[in-house]
């Protein structure tokens, strides 16, 4: 044995990860004494064959099992390593990420609740709330994760797994059993920033639900379920099968050229995110595609989309995320000056740079600062704070606004007559950009948002409400993606929640932190979905083309829970919106122990006239929508998308309403079947008579939430 030999083994099937695998172990620092070797086992019927292989393979001591979709960061891995093993001999097994306890039914998919990994998963990167840190410098722990595993001691790949596990999934979760067994701990060190990067390639959920059933009958001591067997395989069987019809259409699509039909698809792909790799990747490559058409400033489309290969395709935009991440991880590397010439030629868009690094990385300012920060004019950006009774957090938020590194900006700060210290806090700000409307009675959010709309002179309008936070760079992102896509009538960003202190909160606020952090859809599916299900888009998130607010209208007095969701939805018929795929807007809400001050806290009443007032934006958006705007925006989802003329268009309007599960629909079939010519063409082309409607009509339909308790 070797004891000054550190292997690292790789299970590798493409050559351009493996390389790339390998480029971040050769800059690893090497102790002094010790060795380094690099073994890559190709062509194995699965991971503990490969793995047992590459053990077999090498008498280093020490050894890394990696997968080839790994990237290490932290230059003194190794050190920082051997520090750890070195301080217990019964440490057998380190992992980056672990679990505390090992789930009984073996689903161990979202176990890992200790350690620290940054995992793209082809939408985005995930959650790092989901791990906490060792409160030492390592924590002990049931099981590792299985995308990069250090051991001191050969044991654990025995003969016997390879036929227990032959394929692709648990060998982790069955190499820390096995090391528990011969009396060693299995460990996750604590890590200030992630020790690793992994790209999680494939996820397929037919292999790892045979292969669970497989580790409950070898490990029956750990795990048990009562679950049937063959129903739950044949579920994923049927699954895996659509998945790969799905990418396989995809890849056809792709390399035909056929973008038009793929940019649709993309759609409803971005919709439901099915855990394919190169299905995720084509919906983020048609996102681009879509950018580029409607950029201002790009000439054609990125490189790749001129290529009928689609290895080449994929090879070409892994090439440029590779590069990406060398620039944003400050490592040095040829490709990052030529990614450069690329770019400056208008090989590869800048929507292309900036869709690509925005979900694969956590900070992107790297990125802009060497890829996309061109000195250009800076249009004037008018930020309006409507405040009330803000004293604990309005300071934090104008100092939020005044260390935005975009520049030219007009702070227009509207006081709804507090009756705490808001206004002493706000007049002690001396800043010539900011600009105070004393009101001198209070009225509420919307009178005192559309104060500030009207003083705003910016070309944009960005909202901040007056416990919330800015990312220093969100104005400068979202001025140079609406400056050069001149179409959009905003541009959102995605939030992480925080509590009253200014701390992360998103774990307790999950639901609503994914809601607000959306994916991009067109203007039809955006109107569509948000009729159909609630709000997606975060206000003091939005930057707004003014010149589409004048045509819009401002926020309407009658309205206070959704105020915005109405001005989201009349904004989306001047032109569609974007959503920055960056965590650059810092949304609070208060934690249930605390002072609850948002207005959005749920209680009864409220619930109530979130209701109300839901019910009658959906139907005066859609009852007084112009006909031609209407058939455009909701062709897929009318019943005869080719209907023509008034009479025709207000029959689909009834129609849309009642799906939306709307009341007002009632009102609205009831005045139209007034009209003898309307109930003819109801009859003639839709079959819908008046026996029709009354037995429709018989449905329970909602209009307050807790209606049946009054």
């Amino acid at each position: 044995m070797n004891v000054n030999q550190i292997a690292f083994i790789i299970c590798a099937d493409n050559e351009q990860y493996y390389n790339e695998c390998v480029r971040y172990i050769n800059e690893l620092e090497v102790p002094e004494h010790f060795t380094t070797d690099i073994i890559c086992i190709q062509e194995a019927d699965s991971m503990v064959q490969g793995y047992r292989a590459g053990m077999q393979a090498s008498d280093a001591k020490y050894k890394v099992y990696l997968r080839q979709d790994v990237f290490i960061l932290n230059r003194n891995f190794i050190p920082d390593l051997l520090n750890i093993f070195e301080k217990d001999e019964k440490i057998g097994l380190i992992g980056m990420a672990g679990c505390s306890k090992l789930p009984e039914n073996a689903d161990c998919m979202e176990c890992w609740d200790v350690g620290s990994m940054e995992i793209f998963d082809g939408r985005t990167l995930a959650d790092d709330f989901k791990l906490r840190q060792p409160e030492k410098e390592y924590e002990s722990v049931m099981a590792v994760q299985g995308t990069i595993m250090i051991t001191q001691y050969d044991i654990g790949w025995q003969e016997v797994l390879e036929d227990v596990l032959d394929g692709w999934d648990f060998y982790d979760i069955a190499l820390s059993l096995e090391m528990k067994k011969q009396g060693y701990l299995a460990v996750v060190p604590k890590q200030n920033m992630p020790w690793c990067y992994h790209i999680k390639l494939w996820n397929d959920m037919k292999e790892y639900t045979r292969l669970r059933f497989q580790m409950i009958q070898q490990y029956p001591d750990v795990f048990k379920s009562d679950e049937n067997r063959e129903e739950a395989l044949k579920k994923f069987t049927e699954q895996s099968a659509q998945v790969c019809s799905i990418r396989n259409n995809m890849i056809r699509i792709m390399e035909k050229g056929m973008y038009q039909v793929m940019e649709e698809l993309a759609e409803e792909i971005r919709l439901s995110w099915p855990g394919d790799m190169q299905v995720r990747e084509i919906a983020n490559m048609m996102e681009i595609y879509e950018l580029e058409g409607a950029s201002n400033i790009c000439m054609n489309h990125s490189e790749w989309f001129r290529f009928h290969s689609w290895t080449q395709m994929y090879e070409f935009y892994n090439w440029i995320r590779f590069a990406l991440l060398r620039i944003a991880f400050h490592k040095e590397d040829e490709r990052i000056e030529e990614l450069k010439k690329k770019v400056l030629m208008g090989r590869i868009s800048k929507d292309a740079i900036s869709k690509i690094s925005s979900i694969s990385l956590r900070n992107t300012t790297a990125i802009y600062e060497y890829l996309l920060d061109e000195k250009t004019d800076q249009p004037l950006v008018s930020v309006i704070i409507a405040v009330y009774n803000g004293e604990d957090t309005i300071g934090k938020t104008i100092e939020s606004v005044l260390g935005q590194t975009y520049e030219n900006t007009e702070i227009i700060i509207v006081d709804d007559a507090s009756a705490d210290r808001s206004r002493e806090i706000i007049s002690a700000y001396k800043d010539e950009r900011i600009k105070t409307y004393f009101l001198d009675q209070n009225n509420n959010v919307c009178n005192a948002g559309n104060v500030g709309f009207h003083h705003a002179k910016g070309k944009y309008v960005a909202l901040i409400g007056h416990d919330d936070l800015w990312d220093k760079e969100k104005l400068f992102k979202q001025v140079a993606f609406l400056e050069e896509h001149s179409a959009y009538s905003a541009c959102f960003t995605w939030i992480d929640v925080i509590d009253e202190n200014g701390k992360k909160n998103n774990q307790e606020n999950m639901k609503l932190r994914y809601k607000l952090s959306a994916d991009n859809f067109s203007q039809g599916l955006w109107i569509h979905r948000m009729m159909k299900t609630s709000n997606y888009m975060c206000a003091p998130s939005a930057c707004i083309r003014k010149e589409m607010l004048e045509r819009t209208g401002y926020y309407r007095y009658g309205l206070l829970q959704l105020q915005d969701f109405d001005l989201w939805l009349r904004l989306l018929t001047e032109g569609p919106v974007y959503f920055l795929q960056e965590r650059l807007t810092y949304y609070r809400q208060f934690t249930k122990g605390g002072k609850n001050k948002n207005l959005s806290a749920v209680n009864p009443g409220q619930l109530n006239r979130t209701c109300h007032e839901e019910r009658w934006v959906q139907y005066y958006f859609i009852e007084t929508m112009q006909d031609i705007k209407f058939t455009q925006l909701f062709c897929k989802y009318m019943k005869n998308p080719k209907a023509e003329g008034k009479k025709e268009i207000l029959c689909e309007k009834a129609f849309i309403l009642w799906n939306f599960g709307n009341c007002f629909a009632v009102k609205l079939f009831i005045e139209l079947l007034e009209d003898e010519e309307i109930r003819d063409i109801l009859k003639t082309k839709y079959q819908f008579e008046l026996n029709d409607f009354y037995n429709m009509n018989r449905k329970t339909m909602f209009f307050d939430p807790g209606y049946k308790d009054i």
